[in-house]
């Protein structure tokens, strides 16, 4: 079964690698394409976008970082393995959204209250058309590939990409009216403003849910409750309490101090314990491992838990 699972991993890390590596290839064209279009075109959205882009390319390689950490088995100076890693690399990518957006939304008011306004060229349309239909078909495939993997960074990079088909849409409705009808030459800025907008969302949304893990949020009431459940259930088991768990990474890790007889033996003890240990394991995933302290059971004395 451990066997058969681990493989699945290594196929579905595989696929999760291919994708993120299609995705640098993809977001490296538009880049290209974007920083071409908003000097020669003059379109302020357009060379947002490309900074969009550039921080979605970024984020491609932070999440192929995180991706080569997440098998990584824990070893003697990461003796819960490597997790937290993954969540460093998502916060690096959150960071670096916020200073894109803030960057843009300036770059933008500036030329509105400015007045800088030349026309964009049509061509600039195509190239924005042609990154809101590549980076949706990216967000649908890599969302799906990394909730497989139960990879945030993975997920939170398949909404970077799906960010920048929307901020590539807004793109497109400024480029094509600014480009069509010379009295709306300013919705190009405009366009550039609401992309930074977007940026600044999806940067801080992906902050908020990293920093959350970073600083050791506690476990859900459902699953320690659901957890509390499973040891209970367990024959011998008299008692359970000071269950607890935290996040490393996307994995968690839990403690529980159980309550047997007291005249079982080590060895039947340590039975009960690894039966606990695999019925949580079992219906919670994302829990790598169970540490189970043995008590007696002693109904006389009154707890204090």
């Amino acid at each position: 079964m451990g066997v058969h699972t681990h493989h699945h991993k290594r196929v579905d890390l595989d696929a999760g690698r291919r994708i993120t590596w299609i995705g640098i290839a993809i977001n490296g064209v538009l880049i290209v394409l974007k920083i071409y279009g908003g000097i020669y075109g003059r379109s302020k959205a357009l060379l947002a976008d490309a900074v969009h882009s550039a921080s979605d390319f970024v984020s491609d390689f932070l999440v192929l970082i995180g991706l080569h950490f997440i098998v990584k088995e824990k070893d003697s100076d990461h003796p819960y393995g490597h997790g937290k890693i993954e969540t460093l690399a998502t916060i690096g990518v959150g960071v670096l959204l916020c200073f894109a957006a803030v960057k843009i939304g300036l770059d933008a008011a500036l030329a509105i209250y400015g007045g800088e306004l030349a026309a964009p060229a049509r061509f600039t349309i195509i190239i924005a058309a042609l990154s809101v239909v590549s980076k949706e078909a990216l967000y649908q495939a890599t969302v799906k590939i990394g909730r497989k993997l139960g990879s945030e960074a993975m997920v939170a990079n398949a909404w970077h990409h799906r960010s920048d088909a929307w901020s590539s849409g807004v793109t497109l409705i400024g480029v094509t009216l600014a480009a069509f009808v010379p009295r709306l030459r300013v919705l190009d800025s405009y366009a550039a403003l609401l992309v930074s907008f977007f940026i600044l969302k999806v940067a801080v949304d992906i902050l908020v849910q990293s920093i959350k893990k970073i600083i050791d949020t506690s476990l859900s009431e459902e699953l320690l409750n659901g957890a509390k459940e499973e040891i209970q259930s367990v024959p011998g088991v008299r008692n359970c309490h000071d269950l607890t768990g935290r996040y490393y990474g996307s994995i968690i890790f839990m403690e529980v101090h159980i309550e047997v007889d007291p005249d079982l033996t080590v060895l039947e003890s340590h039975s009960i314990a690894n039966e606990a240990r695999e019925r949580v394991r079992s219906r919670f995933e994302e829990v790598s491992n169970l540490l189970v302290h043995i008590d007696p059971f002693e109904p006389e004395k009154e707890k204090r838990t």
